[in-house]
């Protein structure tokens, strides 16, 4: 009896070292915050051990780590060079969980089988096709339909290619396609779906650019609206400062104002529509007590002063004299106190002022 052996089925040695190195990523992504690829070496390699393949330099994991990147589109890369002597920063995140991106790495190798399937296919049919007239006449009715059937699950297989082709063109942000691809449908029932799932996804994205445009336009808006409110109420304060309220009252007063009309300040500036804005100036306006203008009391206690110092001293020295004399005397007092018309200072300081004069 002849020994049969054991046929061992064809393996991908990178398409497996592929697979390992992003489960040795997503473990030192969990682990570590920060790490080199000095480090991801080390875990590849003992991952590799672990599973009976040879182990890799490091030149390799950068191939590898590229590929990931640029090649299969499951990672993105950072890489930040700090200096001479500083060396490099580097951080590489799963773009999907690690049981995605294992089977988007058996996709991708799956499609080169396919792809290399479908060449050995094209070739062979094409070979057929140049055979003379008599071979085809001489083959069976068992072998025409055997041929018709390979042609067909060629074909099929042509198809389904480029209907996968088609899917990766089109750049999708989920993997909802996967399902239409396996949907027993034609080659162009599935283009047709996927265009609509494509566009489907530009619309939903078109959405949310332009939600997020409209709040934007919204908090710009408002921040514009506040300081329009801003510029009312200082007015509102100036103005009522010129009228005689007291200034660090008024302050108070408007900052309570603009706190609660701060989120609703169209209640201020729409005066036309609301009465808001007279109502905080009346509530003001009852709240506060004037204060008076420092003018108008230093001309009060000035004429006060006049008319005291004028009784006294008109029995001394005529009022034609007397007037001229006191008021040159009140100009130059820099203030004058009713505390000092009562213990008699100015009254004494002009009787010696016109005994003076009147010694000249």
């Amino acid at each position: 009896m002849r020994d049969t052996k054991t046929i061992k089925q064809p393996t991908s040695k990178h398409q497996h070292k592929l697979i390992t190195l992003i489960s040795t990523l997503a473990y030192i992504n969990s682990r570590f915050k920060k790490y080199s690829q000095g480090d991801i070496l080390f875990y590849f390699n003992g991952n590799l051990k672990r599973n009976g393949q040879s182990e890799v330099k490091i030149k390799t994991l950068r191939n590898y780590l590229y590929k990931l990147a640029k090649q299969l589109k499951v990672t993105t890369n950072y890489h930040k060079h700090l200096g001479i002597n500083m060396g490099t920063e580097v951080y590489y995140k799963l773009q999907y969980s690690k049981k995605e991106c294992h089977n988007i790495i058996n996709y991708y190798f799956q499609e080169i089988k396919e792809k290399r399937f479908q060449n050995r296919v094209n070739k062979q049919i094409g070979i057929n096709n140049n055979k003379k007239d008599n071979v085809e006449l001489e083959q069976s009715i068992y072998n025409k339909h055997n041929k018709k059937r390979r042609e067909e699950n060629a074909i099929a297989k042509l198809e389904d290619f480029q209907t996968r082709k088609y899917a990766k063109r089109c750049n999708f942000r989920t993997n909802f396609f996967y399902s239409i691809l396996k949907l027993n449908l034609n080659k162009d029932t599935k283009i047709d779906l996927l265009k609509r799932l494509k566009f489907s996804e530009r619309y939903l994205k078109g959405q949310f650019f332009k939600e997020n445009k409209d709040h934007a336009f919204t908090k710009k808006t408002l921040k514009e609206k506040q300081e329009r409110l801003s510029l009312v109420l200082e007015e509102v304060k100036e103005r009522l400062k010129n009228q005689g309220y007291n200034n660090e009252d008024l302050k108070i007063q408007i900052n309570l104002a603009y706190e609660r009309y701060k989120n609703k300040p169209h209640f201020i500036l729409e005066q036309d529509k609301y009465k808001d804005l007279e109502t905080i100036i009346c509530k003001i306006k009852g709240t506060l007590i004037k204060s008076p203008s420092t003018r108008e009391s230093k001309q009060e206690i000035k004429n006060n002063v006049f008319s005291i110092l004028l009784e006294q001293l008109k029995t001394t020295i005529g009022s034609n004299i007397l007037i001229p004399i006191l008021k040159t005397y009140l100009n130059k007092q820099v203030k004058l106190e009713y505390s000092k018309i009562l213990s008699n200072h100015y009254y004494h300081e002009l009787r010696d002022l016109i005994n003076k004069q009147k010694i000249i």
